[in-house]
C-alpha cells in the first residue's frame, strides 16, 4: 500500500501552541486585524502576545476581517506544487460561528477535486487544534484517508468546550454589548458568564452567577466532572488570556478525575481572546485516538 503525504490546513480560531504547529507542518490560514488603516495579518506580521498588549491601548475592538478563498487557494496550491503534498484535511471552526471562513475554505477546495477533505469541527478553540493534530498523528500512523474521515467524524461528536471569561471589557468595546450601566454593574457584583458549545457550534450560557476569580475553575472543573465519562482518556488543550496561572491550575485539578493522555497549554486565538477579554479561559478535551477504533 503506497502511503499518502497528507498534510492539515487550519484557519487561525485553532488553538495549537506554535512548536506544534511547526512540528507537523500544521498550516494556519491568518485572519486580518486593522490598527490605525494598517492590515496586520495575526501571526504573521504580528505576534499573539504582540496583539494583546496592543488590544491594551486601544479603546475600541479593531476590526478583523476572515480568510478570502484566495487565502485557503494559495496554501493549498503551494502545498500540492511546491511541498509535493497529496492530499489536504482542511480543519474549520465551526460554520455556523464563521460562515464567510467555511465557505471560503469550501470555495478553494472545489479547484483541487477529491484532494481535499473539508472538516467542519462544530466547535472551535482547543477543540479545532486537537482534531487538527489528531489528523496528523494519524496520518502518520498509516491511516488511509477514509479512516481518518471516519475517526474523526466519530471523534467530534464526543468533543467538549467550556470557558469562562473574568471582564465583559471588550465584548463592550466591540458594541456587541451597548450598556454601559451593565458593563459597571457586572464589575461591582462580579458576575462572570461561563458558556459551553453545543453541537453544530454554539456557545450557550452556563451557571453565571456571583464569584471571585478564584472561583471560576471551580465551576470549570465541577462541569468537567459532570459531563465528561470517567472511563474514557481524553487529550485536552486549554488557552487562555494572559492568565496562565488559573490555566495551570485548571489542568491540575481536572486530572485528578479525568483520564488526560496529552495535555497542551496555549494563548487563545486572538480571533476568539479579542471579544472574551482578559483573564479567559477555555477548556477543551477530545477522546484520545487511541481509543481501540483508532489503533
Amino acid at each position: 500500500m503506497i502511503l499518502l503525504k497528507i498534510r492539515v490546513v487550519t484557519n487561525a480560531a485553532a488553538d495549537l501552541p506554535e512548536e506544534i504547529l511547526k512540528e507537523h507542518n500544521i498550516a494556519k490560514i491568518p485572519h486580518v486585524v486593522y490598527f490605525d488603516d494598517k492590515e496586520w495579518k495575526l501571526d504573521v506580521d504580528i505576534s499573539t502576545n504582540d496583539f494583546y498588549e496592543l488590544l491594551r491601548t486601544q479603546k475600541i475592538i479593531p476590526p478583523t476581517s476572515n480568510p478570502e478563498p484566495l487565502d485557503f487557494r494559495d496554501v493549498f496550491e503551494s502545498s500540492f506544487e511546491e511541498e509535493g503534498y497529496d492530499h489536504i484535511f482542511c480543519v474549520t471552526a465551526a460554520k455556523v460561528l464563521g460562515s464567510s471562513t467555511y465557505s471560503a475554505a469550501r470555495m478553494a477546495a472545489k479547484q483541487f477535486k477529491n484532494k481535499i477533505t473539508l472538516i467542519d469541527t462544530e466547535s472551535t478553540s482547543g477543540v479545532q487544534g486537537l482534531i487538527a493534530l489528531n489528523i496528523m498523528e494519524l496520518a502518520e500512523k498509516g491511516k488511509t484517508v477514509e479512516q481518518i474521515t471516519q475517526i474523526i467524524e466519530n471523534l467530534k461528536k464526543e468533543s467538549y468546550l467550556i470557558g469562562g471569561f473574568h471582564t465583559l471589557d471588550n465584548i463592550y468595546k466591540s458594541g456587541r454589548l451597548e450598556s454601559k450601566f451593565v458593563l459597571y454593574l457586572t464589575k461591582f457584583l462580579k458576575i462572570k458568564p461561563i458558556v459551553k458549545m453545543v453541537p453544530p457550534g454554539t456557545l450557550e450560557s452556563r451557571f453565571p452567577g456571583l464569584f471571585l476569580k478564584r472561583t471560576i475553575i471551580t465551576r470549570l472543573k465541577k462541569m468537567a466532572y459532570k459531563d465528561l465519562e470517567r472511563d474514557l482518556e481524553y487529550d485536552m488543550i486549554v488557552s487562555h488570556v494572559e492568565n496562565p496561572k488559573a490555566a495551570n491550575k485548571i489542568i491540575s485539578e481536572i486530572k485528578k478525575k479525568i483520564k488526560i493522555k496529552k495535555c497542551l497549554i496555549t494563548f487563545a486565538a486572538p480571533v476568539v481572546g479579542t471579544h472574551t477579554g482578559w483573564g479567559t479561559v477555555l477548556v477543551s478535551l477530545l477522546p484520545s485516538i487511541e481509543k481501540e477504533h483508532a489503533k
